[in-house]
């Protein structure tokens, strides 16, 4: 069987002239009959089979060469109008590696004239919360006390122990609501707070690395296994702990 089996040219028929697309779509359907010829065939059996697949894998990688060299000249006008309408907006709303837009940059500015603010009310409101769970505590162990020590047969004891309780409830409920408030700016529909984000540093790598194999094994792991695969593709062997293993295929 022949390995490079012949084409239809364009407009063969009389219709209108193939696209580029349909051009490599019927070069890589030809030649990817012929592969599943070999497959059906039971696989190789003498050189010259050897060599006509050889040749089939030639035609099959220059194909491939063509239709990614249409794909590319095809995406061409698209690819340079998206690149231009991204420049476009990038100048406004870019915010990624490449640097930040007009728009991002105000955003940070407005964010980092907020904040100091907000953490001055912050502040404030967590000494208000704390002074107001002072006061819950307290009323509350004045309640207790007053019940505790009110005769069940004075009931004029027994009521101040009532109003003290009742004292004590309002004192939690103004606790609780001060706990919950936050510092905020709220002059649009989304309103400005703090947000709490934490950084790791590490300062004793022995330590961490003792930590982490004894609670994230698997990702010291992985981490470990990546590593081996670069060393190892990079050419290093006799790698304590790493077994190679020598894999061969048709390049």
């Amino acid at each position: 069987m022949s390995a490079a089996p012949a084409l239809a040219a364009m407009g063969h028929n009389g219709g209108p002239a193939l696209t580029p697309f349909e051009v490599s779509c019927d070069e890589i359907d030809a030649l990817c009959a012929e592969a599943r010829h070999w497959l059906d065939a039971g696989g190789i059996k003498t050189q010259v089979d050897a060599d006509s697949v050889s040749k089939l894998l030639d035609l099959l990688r220059k194909a491939i060469k063509r239709a990614d060299e249409r794909r590319a000249a095809e995406a061409k006008p698209l690819d340079d109008a998206k690149a231009e309408i991204q420049a476009r907006y990038g100048a406004l709303i870019q915010d990624n590696k490449s640097g930040k837009g007009r728009a991002v940059l105000a955003v940070e500015v407005c964010k980092a004239a907020l904040t100091p603010w907000l953490e001055r009310q912050e502040a404030e409101k967590r000494a208000a919360a704390e002074a107001a769970r002072r006061e819950a505590d307290e009323r509350a162990r004045q309640a207790a006390l007053a019940l505790q020590l009110s005769k069940p047969s004075d009931l004029e004891e027994r009521e101040h122990a009532e109003d003290l309780a009742q004292e004590a409830r309002r004192a939690e409920i103004t606790a609780g609501r001060a706990e919950k408030d936050r510092a905020s700016a709220r002059g649009g529909t989304r309103a400005v707070t703090l947000r709490t984000t934490y950084r790791a540093e590490i300062t004793d790598e022995t330590a961490f690395a003792r930590w982490a194999w004894a609670n994230c094994r698997a990702d010291i792991s992985a981490a470990l296994a990546g590593i081996a695969s670069r060393q190892v593709a990079a050419g290093t062997r006799g790698i304590p702990g790493v077994t190679i293993h020598e894999e061969r295929k048709a390049v």
